[in-house]
């Protein structure tokens, strides 16, 4: 994929949909805001993805994706393929969000209050896909988004259970030891979450070297019951991790008297 797409804004998307703003990109994708045309338009966000030889097989992928309603998922509209600048891509729409967890990190730490509510959310969404035949496939903070007052996991990256992990896209810290030799599964969204957890309340992801046999240490810090659910989450075997109905179950134990972390800036859901 070319590597400067700031310079794709400005320009008209099938004549109808303007590439308002370059909002960022992947080695395989690119992401820009839109506005769909008069009488109503609607702020989206629009994605590019390399297809390669496979544009009906990702086209097909988005359009399930795109069946998937639940209130703490983005609302992703079905693209399909196309071309730009010469390039065989495959597009799709999405519910635009204007800030996601992965900047609010940057900043400070979430408070115990917040970790809690935020895996509340992402517990509830993760059933969800589960239940539908799906794994989100890519937890990571930067798919978290807050819409208003509501905190939305991004959906275009969803993959079939029991199908292999896309070719073209590379494994990167949250993704779970097996990801790119195992099929997809439920529990690789668990270890996915553990790392997010940690790192929401630390600001910094947990290393773990693919050669090690050890599961990734969790830091003696990291305060009750999100203590246990990282280290059960984050076990190299995924036989042995927590399922999401276990870690709800840990979720109860919370009281509501624990001390919170120290707030720094305000809430997710405020710039």
């Amino acid at each position: 994929m070319v590597g400067d797409w700031k310079k794709f804004e400005g320009q008209f998307f099938q004549d109808n949909f303007p590439l308002q703003k370059f909002l960022g990109s992947t080695s395989y994708s690119a992401v820009f805001l839109t506005q769909t045309p008069p009488p109503e338009p609607k702020t989206l966000a629009i994605k590019f993805i390399s297809s390669g030889a496979k544009a009906d097989f990702h086209a097909s992928l988005l359009r399930r994706a795109s069946k998937l309603v639940h209130p703490n998922l983005l609302r992703l509209l079905p693209g399909g393929p196309c071309r730009l600048a010469g390039m065989d891509l495959v597009f799709g729409m999405m519910e635009y969000a204007n800030q996601n967890l992965g900047q609010v990190i940057r900043r400070r730490p979430l408070t115990k209050k917040e970790a809690h509510e935020l895996l509340e959310s992402l517990l509830d969404a993760l059933g969800y896909i589960h239940s539908e035949g799906f794994a989100h496939s890519h937890i990571k903070p930067s798919n978290i988004m807050a819409v208003g007052n509501q905190l939305k996991l991004s959906n275009d990256a969803v993959l079939p259970l029991g199908e292999p992990r896309p070719a073209y896209r590379p494994l990167d810290a949250y993704d779970p030891p097996e990801a790119g030799s195992a099929p997809v599964a439920p529990s690789n969204d668990v270890w996915s979450l553990a790392v997010t957890l940690l790192e929401v309340l630390t600001q910094q992801a947990p290393v773990s070297s693919l050669e090690s046999r050890d599961d990734p240490a969790v830091p003696s810090t990291i305060p009750q019951p999100f203590f246990d659910i990282a280290r059960n989450c984050l076990r190299r075997d995924p036989r042995l991790r927590w399922t999401t109905a276990q870690i709800k179950d840990a979720l109860k134990s919370l009281p509501s008297n624990s001390p919170h972390l120290p707030q720094r800036s305000p809430p997710l859901n405020k710039q």
